[in-house]
């Protein structure tokens, strides 16, 4: 099997290309190219995704994420392998976590189609928000060169609830003033802890939720509730599937996470699904 490797050196758990290359053909994969996730990913990708070629994409979700935005509705072929820190779109496909297998898993595998969604055209493969999370994570990039991925990770979440900022925003012409909206590709277990698991990739819908609270007290009740997968039970969380969704916020522009990663989009913010728009090899 030849392949073209887009690594992610930043990584949680990056290796040296000389390593990967022995690995890969330890079980018959020949790596044709490396290309490293930078800020020209598309301009190199592009070339290899119109000759159709299996795409490895190793680094967690927003290398995946990444790539995934190159290779949706064309004929290319996404094979995602762990590599991150967290790897949540590789675990819900039933990859292994260990990269050794997950490679001798690669050449005994099969071609499946699964969805991805956009936020204002761009693509993300898990999920994405506005008001908790994007807040946690600007915390966290400013700390992180200070105290370490984890524990900057910690703090910001803990900055990001103490100094929370509400939002007002309008879904199918109902309003609701909140810290927080999340939007998931396809459907998140509401029991799991965080709900960050998801049974299929491909049942064609978007999953939102959004707290109708701005009680520091209640939301504080929501996040231990999410914590121990009961968010559900509690009457301030809305949950709604959808395929597609409007949110205006009231305001023009705002930071907006993307499958872990920070933007900057203009509102209102228009979320949609695209089923089976995505070639995957597992």
């Amino acid at each position: 099997m030849n392949v073209i490797f887009v690594y992610n050196p930043q990584a949680g758990s990056s290796i040296e290309r000389r390593k990967l290359r022995q690995l890969c053909k330890r079980y018959g994969i020949t790596v044709e190219r490396f290309i490293p996730l930078d800020d020209n990913l598309a301009h190199h990708l592009v070339p290899h995704v119109k000759s159709a070629k299996t795409i490895v994409a190793m680094g967690g979700d927003g290398t995946v994420s990444a790539v995934a935005g190159v290779v949706a509705g064309t004929r290319a072929i996404l094979a995602p392998l762990p590599g991150g820190t967290l790897n949540h779109f590789v675990k819900d496909l039933g990859i292994p976590d260990d990269l050794e297998s997950a490679l001798k898993n690669l050449t005994e595998s099969q071609v499946i189609k699964v969805d991805v969604a956009t936020v204002n055209g761009s693509v993300f493969v898990n999920n994405s928000s506005i008001g908790l999370y994007p807040m946690s994570l600007r915390e966290r990039g400013w700390l992180e060169k200070y105290t370490g991925k984890w524990l900057a990770a910690v703090v910001g979440s803990l900055r990001a609830l103490v100094r929370f900022r509400t939002y007002t925003v309008t879904i199918d012409d109902e309003i609701f003033r909140t810290p927080f909206l999340f939007v998931g590709n396809n459907e998140y277990d509401v029991e799991s802890i965080g709900f960050a698991r998801r049974n299929v990739l491909d049942g064609g819908t978007l999953t939102v939720f959004v707290a109708r609270t701005t009680s520091r007290a209640q939301l504080l009740k929501l996040v231990g509730l999410s914590l121990i997968g009961k968010a559900g039970m509690a009457p301030e969380f809305v949950v709604r599937r959808v395929a597609s969704l409007e949110v205006q916020t009231g305001k023009k522009r705002l930071h907006v996470s993307r499958d872990g990663e920070l933007i900057m989009l203009e509102s209102p913010l228009r979320f949609q699904i695209h089923p089976g728009v995505l070639k995957i090899r597992l």
